[in-house]
């Protein structure tokens, strides 16, 4: 499916500019979500999503109808949102992408949402970051904007920014990765806060809304139902467990 994605959708959601970066984004959150948890339905909420994408719940709401007509059957509606349960898509390959998929080379590496060092780099700098990590070479700054469909201005604006950062390097006109921990860097650059700021609002405007359906129904309410570790935090790196016990 992520051979279709960058072959196939990428492209044809690059076309809706400003909007269309927060769709590829959304739409690599939902594959990533897929591998972790190995299962094709999504039943997570909008705030959930949005924290891994570092977006407001709102934004992740009027994106996903968008994503799902888009999509061209990948991304599918098969319920509804009903009482304190989320709407759930069904993730699938379609039957007239299957034979495109199996052609295409598959790309090293993982699929990643908005890793939280890109919270203040921002959705360009995390699909040229990602053209780079999972290039099957070590990709020019031409290759990266035809690879990603983003403008030469906001490419290079982006690999400045994060050559500065030591996250990345040129040799002989070539981009590389530079081995930097991103966690470290998104707390040596704030982010790390905003991130966990995010997940406490998210705990206590979803307490507040649960507070207020039970008003209509009398049910009791576990902490697992207003806050679920595994399903809520799919997305950290791994081994970086110990920063979010707080959380």
């Amino acid at each position: 499916m992520e051979n279709v994605l960058y072959a196939v959708l990428d492209h044809r959601l690059a076309a809706r500019g400003r909007e269309g970066l927060g769709l590829r984004l959304l739409v690599r959150g939902l594959l990533g979500y897929m591998r972790a948890k190995e299962t094709d339905l999504l039943d997570v909420g909008c705030r959930t999503l949005a924290v891994a994408l570092g977006k407001h719940h709102v934004t992740i709401a009027r994106l996903l109808p968008v994503l799902a007509q888009a999509s061209d059957g990948i991304l599918t509606k098969v319920a509804d949102a009903r009482h304190k349960t989320a709407d759930v898509y069904l993730i699938q390959l379609p039957r007239h992408y299957q034979q495109l998929a199996r052609e295409l080379t598959w790309r090293k590496g993982r699929i990643h949402a908005v890793r939280p060092v890109f919270r203040s780099l921002g959705d360009v700098a995390a699909l040229v970051y990602e053209s780079i990590e999972r290039a099957r070479h070590s990709p020019t700054t031409a290759e990266i904007v035809r690879f990603t469909s983003i403008s030469r201005n906001a490419v290079s604006t982006a690999l400045t920014e994060m050559e500065a950062l030591g996250m990345v390097y040129r040799d002989h006109g070539h981009w590389k990765r530079r081995a930097v921990n991103l966690t470290n860097l998104a707390a040596r650059l704030g982010v790390l806060e905003d991130y966990q700021a995010h997940i406490s609002r998210n705990r206590f405007e979803r307490a507040r809304w649960h507070a207020y359906l039970d008003r209509f129904r009398t049910v009791e309410v576990d902490e697992g139902a207003l806050y679920d570790q595994e399903r809520e935090e799919y997305w950290l790196p791994p081994g970086d467990a110990a920063i979010w016990n707080a959380a």
